[in-house]
């Protein structure tokens, strides 16, 4: 069994001083320049709007448009990010997201700070991602320990990032402050002031700064949030705020940030494995055959399993879910093990969970990011296709409960139209037909309107400033049916 697990204060340099005063960190606004089918479109959150007081109401964002319009690729650039802020590498399947015109994307995140005791910073960070061809010496080397019969891919891309970026706006600030700027190539950052107070002077330095990053750019890495780069920082005797910030995005994307794409949706579909995302990692419980358990980490994943439980219950009545331990073993190692699994309980009868529907698998697989975004206000959860299998009514019923009393930061992406009856129209944004601007919220709807019809009325009369749909006519679908059968017979 896959378990991801995450500890807070592991490699993230957070130290005493930090104590209590931590911020919540928000998502305010996102802008993607040539990645995907998005030329350029920019997104301000409703914290970038109106001021969220610390610890208070939920921020909400969904966004909705025809098939292929740049939703997708807004909660993928929201994946690069979670890699990036988090060190770790990009996955070379994000390479194809640079638009096939372009020679790069550029990618810019803003986000609000709020602390304790009543501090408020807004910082931003930015780069650019290329894409870059392997070296047939490369993709050896990628797949060496590949199993046997698996046939390696002729060409494959991997992810460059360069040009990276962080300033700060401190509060009643009128101009944002460029902390690190990484586009010199006769620095490693500039300016030069910010680059000796957040890491010292010294030739040692600047030799280790720039074989980071190079190492980043190879591993397709951050060199500003690479672990070694932050070490080099943490070794300045003069830790100073600059540092702190980028410790505490780094916090955020590693343990607050959490985004799930369509491929867990893809894996629940073929019912091979069901991912449960928590805030502690993500459980993989194989669908067809129990699953062996470290026994030291049976109890905290059993608690894990009851707390979704106990809402699951109130959201699909009569079902509740558990673990079923099968016997006790030892792994490979020697340790003690469990094999266990995953069973759904309706009306007192017991049964596999691969025996229920894709929807209650969706929505067992993400309730416990759902749950932590609705109690912790500086969490935030993104689910591409959070519609894909959930009854209409059920999708309303937990955004308007995300609406009225969650704390924290939740983004989605639909098809299903519910939400547009149900949540706060400043909440959603929609897509529209230009590239170059490519996310828009409508404008001139009154407070009664039903948005849903709206919506509807927008797409056959197209009154917005921008187009949101090419419109499909019927006779032309009927006709290329017709004519794509006859040449079948």
């Amino acid at each position: 069994m896959a378990i991801v697990k995450k500890k807070i204060k592991e490699n993230t340099f957070i130290t005493e001083e930090h104590g209590d005063n931590l911020p919540t960190v928000r998502i305010k606004k996102v802008i993607l320049d040539r990645f995907k089918s998005v030329g350029h479109g920019e997104v301000i959150f409703n914290c970038g709007r109106e001021f969220i007081p610390f610890g208070t109401e939920s921020d909400i964002l969904g966004i909705y448009g025809q098939n292929g319009s740049g939703k997708t690729a807004f909660i993928e650039a929201l994946s690069i990010l979670q890699y990036l802020m988090s060190g770790a590498p990009v996955p070379s399947i994000y390479a194809d997201c640079v638009a096939v015109d372009a020679e790069d994307s550029k990618l810019e995140f803003v986000f609000d700070l709020q602390y304790p005791n009543g501090n408020v910073r807004e910082a931003s960070y930015s780069f650019h991602m290329a894409s870059q061809a392997l070296t047939k010496e490369e993709i050896e080397e990628k797949y060496k320990d590949r199993p046997e019969g698996f046939d390696i891919p002729e060409e494959e891309s991997k992810a460059i990032i360069f040009d990276e970026k962080v300033t700060l706006l401190w509060e009643n600030a009128s101009k944002r402050q460029v902390i690190i700027d990484t586009s010199s190539k006769e620095s490693p950052f500039n300016p030069a002031t910010k680059r000796k107070e957040i890491a010292g002077g010294g030739k040692k330095v600047l030799v280790a700064l720039e074989v980071n990053k190079q190492r980043a750019r190879n591993e397709s890495r951050s060199f500003i949030f690479l672990n070694d780069t932050l070490k080099v920082f943490s070794e300045n005797d003069n830790k100073s705020v600059y540092f702190q910030i980028l410790i505490e995005l780094r916090l955020y994307a590693r343990h607050f940030l959490y985004v799930v794409d369509t491929k867990s949706s893809g894996f629940i579909r073929l019912n091979l494995v069901l991912p449960i995302y928590t805030t502690n990692g993500r459980l993989m419980f194989g669908a067809k055959t129990p699953e062996m358990i470290p026994t030291e980490a049976l109890s905290e994943i059993k608690e894990e399993i009851d707390n979704i439980s106990s809402v699951l219950g109130q959201l699909v009545p009569g079902l509740a879910i558990g673990i079923k331990e099968i016997s006790q073993t030892l792994d490979k190692s020697g340790e003690a093990a469990s094999l266990v699994m995953l069973m759904a309980y309706r009306n007192g009868k017991e049964l596999p969970l691969r025996d229920e529907s894709d929807g209650v698998r969706k929505i067992i697989s993400i309730l416990s990011l759902i749950i932590a975004a609705f109690n912790q206000q500086s969490v935030t959860v993104a689910i591409d296709e959070f519609d894909a299998g959930i009854f209409e009514y059920l999708l309303g019923e937990i955004l308007q409960a995300l609406e009225e009393s969650g704390r924290g930061q939740f983004i989605f992406t639909s098809h299903n139209l519910r939400p547009l009856e149900v949540i706060d129209r400043k909440f959603l944004y929609f897509t529209t037909t230009n590239p170059q601007n490519r996310y828009i919220r409508l404008k001139n709807i009154s407070a009664t309107n039903n948005l849903r019809d709206t919506y509807f009325r927008e797409i056959i009369l197209n009154e917005q400033e921008e187009k949101i749909y090419n419109r499909t006519k019927r006779f032309k679908i009927i006709s290329a049916l017709k004519k794509a059968g006859e040449v079948e017979r």
